[in-house]
């Protein structure tokens, strides 16, 4: 489910290089706590996350220049960790066990990975145990939903929404404000959409729930496309809300690279998949 969010290609290179560095930073967190491989499951939407945070503290960060094993050769500007980081690097655990387990659960497929990734995640779920709470609760009613065939995409996409949301609301305690917790509650709520619409072939393959396929009782994608009308409002109005949220959060820390994703990137993500079912036509 996780990998939609990211920087648009079409980025500047300062921008990019400011990403990058958090991304770094959050590589050296992850490592410091958990050892080597949870560094190779740090997703770009957990990175989203870590610039908006800084952010929206209006936190400043010291940037170090290293080598690593990805780029022994050349130094890399990184993000120096800081408190905010961490909680990042465990959040990142929690998010991705839960992430690997649903796999498990789906298809069986990853078992030697969540196991292996099983002691990760016990010292995260120490650390934080509020965050995996509120991940455990809101992902066992969406796996409820999901069992029971929902239609409902508002319905179904809000207990990934909440995770979200909650995640928010832990990370900054009381800085989060409405606006903020709304941002991301979006955020959430597009991210389940778009795997949702992205995976629909697959899901019909599998015969595993997918809540546009329920929505509309179809039997192939192309079934989908006289309903994309709709299904592109739905989403853009998400992706509206969410940009509204972010103005009227008044963020201005690294508020370039969040424009960057939250004006461009995500819109671009969405219109890709969207074209991805139309073209499905051609190949019925």
């Amino acid at each position: 489910m996780f990998g939609y969010v990211n920087i648009n290609k079409q980025i500047e290179d300062g921008q990019r290089g400011l990403w990058q560095a958090f991304m770094c930073g959050l590589c050296l967190s992850t490592k410091k706590l958990f050892g080597d491989l949870p560094r190779v499951f740090i997703t770009n939407d957990i990175n989203f996350f870590n610039v908006l945070f800084h952010g929206a503290l209006n936190e400043d960060v010291v940037l170090q220049d290293i080598r690593c094993v990805s780029h022994p050769v050349t130094k890399r500007p990184s993000v120096t960790p800081t408190e905010l980081t961490d909680k990042m690097s465990v959040a990142n655990v929690i998010l991705n066990y839960w992430n690997i387990y649903d796999d498990v659960l789906d298809n069986g497929r990853r078992k030697t990975v969540l196991k292996a990734y099983g002691r990760a995640y016990k010292r995260a779920r120490t650390m934080w145990p509020q965050l995996d709470e509120a991940v455990a609760e809101n992902y066992c009613e969406l796996r409820r939903m999901e069992k029971e065939n929902s239609g409902n995409p508002d319905m179904v996409a809000h207990s990934f929404a909440c995770l979200s949301r909650d995640f928010c609301s832990l990370a900054l305690g009381e800085k989060a404000t409405a606006d903020l917790t709304d941002l991301c509650y979006n955020i959430g709520k597009w991210i389940y959409l778009v795997d949702a619409l992205d995976d629909a072939e697959k899901d019909l393959k599998k015969g595993n729930h997918n809540v546009f396929v329920s929505c509309y009782g179809v039997k192939s994608v192309a079934e989908l496309i006289p309903h994309l009308q709709e299904i592109t409002f739905l989403m853009f109005a998400v992706l509206n809300r969410a940009a509204q949220c972010f103005n009227d959060s008044n963020i201005t820390k690294y508020s370039c690279v969040l424009k960057n994703v939250i004006y461009d990137s995500l819109r671009e993500k969405t219109r890709q998949i969207l074209a991805k079912i139309k073209q499905s036509e051609k190949k019925g």
